[in-house]
C-alpha cells in the first residue's frame, strides 16, 4: 500500500514510541564526544529544552525518567540519533533539530541531582481566588502545538511534526502542514478514541492524544490548517 491510499486518519501516525527507551539504555562514556562543538553547559536553557521532552520522559511519562544519567551518555545517544548511527524516527526526528549546544545543556539538565522535595508549608489564609483568564482558541493551539503543556503531560506537536508542520520524511514522520481544520480535528478524535492495539504507531498517536480535551484539540486543528 502506497502513501497515498492511506486514509486520511494514519498522516499523523508519528512513531513516538518505537525505541524511545533506547535513549536511556546506551553505554555510559567517560568524555563529552569530541564531535561536539559547544561552550559551557548551561542547566538553564537545558531545563528550557527538556520541557518538551517531558511527556515522555518526565516522571509520568510513558519513556524512562532521565534525570540523573549521565550527561555523557545522553550527548552520545543524542549524537547517534541525530547522525543516524542509531534509527528510530521519533528520536532521529528530535534529535535532527537540535544543535551541539542544545545536546550539552539538555544533557547536562537531565544529569543533575533530581529536584529536592518542597518543605511542607502551612496552608495560607483564605482568600478569594481571581478568575482565570481566557486564553483566545488561537493562542491555546499555538502554545499546544509548539510547546505543548508539561504539567498535563501534553506533547509538543512540533517535536516529531516541526514547527513548520513540514515533518521528516527521512524518518517516517509525516508533513501535516496544509491539511484542513476538519481533518486533523477527525483524525485527532479517532485517535483519542481509540483503544490500545499493541502496535507502536497507532499506540503513538493514541497516547500523544489522550491528555488533549476537546477545546484543546479543536485549537490544535484550527492551529495545523494555519501551517502551509
Amino acid at each position: 500500500m502506497n502513501r497515498r491510499s492511506l486514509p486520511a486518519a494514519l498522516l499523523l501516525v508519528t512513531p513516538l514510541l518505537a525505541g524511545v527507551a533506547a535513549l536511556a539504555q546506551t553505554t555510559p562514556a567517560p568524555t563529552t564526544p569530541a564531535t561536539l562543538k559547544a561552550g559551557p553547559a548551561d542547566l538553564t536553557r537545558g531545563e528550557a529544552i527538556a520541557a518538551s521532552c517531558s511527556g515522555c520522559h518526565g516522571p509520568t511519562g510513558r519513556a524512562p525518567v532521565l534525570k540523573g544519567e549521565p550527561a555523557a551518555q545522553i550527548q552520545n545517544a543524542l549524537l547517534a540519533f541525530r547522525n543516524g548511527t542509531r534509527r528510530n524516527g521519533t528520536m532521529q526526528g528530535v534529535a535532527s533539530r537540535l544543535s551541539d549546544q542544545d545536546i550539552v545543556d539538555v544533557a547536562a539538565f537531565y544529569a543533575g541531582p533530581p529536584a529536592a522535595p518542597a518543605p511542607a508549608t502551612p496552608p495560607a489564609p483564605s482568600t478569594p481566588t481571581p478568575a482565570a483568564p481566557v486564553t483566545a482558541p488561537g493562542a491555546l493551539g499555538r502554545t499546544l502545538y509548539l510547546e505543548g503543556a508539561p504539567s498535563r503531560d501534553v506533547l509538543a506537536c512540533a517535536v516529531c511534526h516541526g514547527e513548520d508542520g513540514k515533518g521528516a520524511d527521512a524518518v517516517g514522520i509525516p508533513a501535516i502542514a496544509g491539511l484542513s481544520a476538519a481533518s486533523v480535528l477527525e483524525t485527532l478524535k479517532a485517535y483519542h478514541a481509540m483503544p490500545p492495539v499493541g502496535i507502536a504507531y497507532p499506540d503513538a498517536m493514541r497516547i500523544a492524544v489522550k491528555p488533549l480535551s476537546d477545546a484543546d484539540m479543536s485549537a490544535v486543528a484550527q492551529f495545523v490548517a494555519t501551517l502551509k
